[in-house]
């Protein structure tokens, strides 16, 4: 069974309330699954932007099942780019060319079905980052001809918007480590270090302070234009890609309940949300 079809079962059988939130490149829907209550606070947690990441999405999975959290709810997406996961898994092209002239490069492929690295995408300094591209299309780096320019990235950031989150979390590999920095001011750049401390040692990662070398990233874009507290999370602490699902088996455990740990710190004494 592929990766889309692993979410699709999942999400419908968790008894979540689950709704697509837009369309991929080649028409795959990105399905989001709520839990919790609707009022108060709301945070979003996504997976599987780059395609070769996309079992990441089994993270986002487990949460979804162990979920059981008193305040507050969550948004999750397990498939940011299904385009991308599917031509990485197994090579399906759904017809498009550009997929099929790029077969051979599919087990390191990231981004989604034209060619856009959706994690550079977002208008958050674009095009600005010290890895990324204006040149073409290909399997990473490309930025895109504008922000937005990319479906899956204009869907997410779109509903991103209309939900206006508390906070986000963003799940990709490989490194085991934790980003949180985007040029906040001092005040922010305080509230949101001890916000990814806290979620660093509660799964167990390293947080990184000082690299501000990314841009057009979906946490760039929350911490920038929404002022909010967003993280971008690397499983898998070393290795070589491709990785396979049963490599994420560690990971799914540790953060089975990181949702419910953050949405009780956001009403905890210990955070002034502001």
């Amino acid at each position: 069974m592929g990766i889309i079809e692993t979410v699709e079962r999942a999400l419908a059988n968790s008894g979540a309330d689950v709704s697509s939130i837009g369309r991929s490149v080649c028409g795959n829907e990105i399905l989001c699954a709520h839990c919790g209550d609707y009022s108060g606070k709301q945070i979003i947690i996504t997976a599987a932007i780059h395609a070769r990441e996309c079992y990441t999405s089994l993270v986002v999975l487990k949460q979804i099942s162990a979920f059981s959290a008193a305040n507050g709810g969550a948004y999750f997406i397990p498939l940011v780019n299904p385009d991308g996961a599917a031509f990485f898994e197994s090579g399906a092209t759904f017809g498009k060319r550009f997929l099929s002239e790029n077969a051979h490069k599919n087990k390191l492929w990231k981004a989604n079905a034209d060619g856009v690295d959706l994690n550079c995408n977002f208008d958050a300094n674009f095009g600005t980052g010290a890895q990324q591209s204006r040149l073409a299309p290909a399997a990473h780096g490309y930025i895109g001809q504008y922000p937005l320019c990319a479906p899956e990235s204009k869907a997410l950031c779109d509903f991103t918007l209309s939900v206006m989150p508390a906070a986000t979390v963003s799940y990709h590999c490989m490194g085991g480590e934790l980003y949180w920095q985007f040029f906040q001011d001092e005040k922010r750049k305080r509230r949101d270090s001890l916000f990814a401390e806290r979620i660093a040692d509660y799964i167990g990662v390293k947080k990184v302070d000082g690299e501000l070398s990314s841009a057009g990233g979906y946490k760039d874009y929350c911490v920038q234009s929404l002022k909010i507290p967003a993280v971008t999370v690397e499983l898998i602490k070393s290795g070589n890609h491709p990785f396979a699902p049963s490599d994420f088996n560690e990971d799914v455990q540790k953060n089975a309940h990181l949702p419910e740990f953050i949405l009780n710190y956001l009403y905890g004494d210990m955070y002034t949300y502001e």
